[in-house]
């Protein structure tokens, strides 16, 4: 036997890699109470035997001064609790206070030493009806006592369960299905821009040269037609610039989607349930309890 956790075959259930069965009870967390349904504690959780998958010991928080009992944390084996038979709480019936204050207090390491404590303490303790082996530090013949016999924790709840002898084996698949997401896109907005433009254009003015020429000369009749009272207009012309604007189109922006299909594997993980299946002893009528 290994001398730290036999080399991690013993295991508290939260950080190994089993958990309790769907429809078997969840006793962490529940009341420890002796034969007279006193509190003595309660159960913080579970030491697994991961080569043979069973639940092998009760990590109890002992509390309670009134029976005079020592606070701390102690490692019960599991054949020597019983569910009650509709709370959820754990009786230890055959159990003392005494044999309780002696046992070693749990350090998160069991030990060969350890066992052999426990083992001393309840080494003629077995539950009610049911007769028990030797104890030693041989682990076929310490773990086929009936103190670790896990039915004797349900032996209270057989009848609530007699008449169900279908063991569900389940298969998680992976079904991978297809969800658009955004990942980007185009935002377009337009807005008007002022920026300077000239243009060259050449103006044409008239102005009007009034040029006075001194004669002398006898008067004529073209002259005397003229010689009356009138009045002689001549205008003067100008261009300016005259200015207009015209909108032309010069570019047209479009938008559109192009669609590409890739091919994605997904890998993950999925469980499913596998079942063992043990020969009963012909001397023992008792049903395993898979964890």
């Amino acid at each position: 036997m290994a001398t730290e956790n036999k080399g991690k075959r013993l295991q508290e259930l939260k950080v190994s890699d089993y958990e309790i069965v769907d429809g078997e009870p969840d006793i962490r967390g529940w009341d420890v109470q002796d034969s007279t349904r006193t509190k003595i504690g309660k159960v913080n959780e579970l030491i697994f035997d991961t080569q043979l998958r069973k639940v092998r010991y009760m990590i109890v928080d002992l509390n309670n001064k009134d029976l005079g009992l020592i606070k701390r944390t102690v490692l019960v084996p599991i054949g020597l609790g019983e569910l009650h038979t509709k709370d959820d709480d754990v009786l230890l019936t055959g159990v003392t206070a005494g044999q309780l204050n002696s046992l070693p207090e749990y350090d998160e390491n069991i030990t060969a030493e350890n066992e052999t404590a426990i083992n001393g303490v309840f080494a003629g303790v077995a539950t009610a009806g049911v007769a028990g082996t030797a104890l030693n530090n041989d682990d076929a013949d310490l773990y086929d006592h009936d103190n670790y016999n896990e039915n004797n924790l349900f032996k209270n709840r057989k009848d609530a369960t007699a008449g169900n002898n279908t063991v569900s084996v389940i298969e998680e698949n992976l079904k991978v299905g297809k969800q658009t997401v955004q990942t980007g896109g185009v935002y377009i907005k337009s807005r008007i821009v002022e920026h300077p433009a000239e243009e060259t254009v050449n103006l044409k003015e008239e102005h009007v040269i009034v040029e006075r020429t001194p004669v002398n000369r006898v008067v004529s009749n073209t002259d005397l037609n003229t010689f009356q009272e009138g009045t002689v207009e001549l205008t003067e012309h100008a261009e300016v610039p005259v200015v207009s604007k015209e909108a032309r189109v010069v570019e047209e922006i479009s938008l559109g989607k192009e669609v590409n299909e890739r091919e994605e594997t997904i890998r993950d993980t999925v469980r499913h349930t596998e079942v063992d299946i043990e020969n009963l002893d012909k001397n023992n009528t008792s049903t395993g309890t898979d964890y």
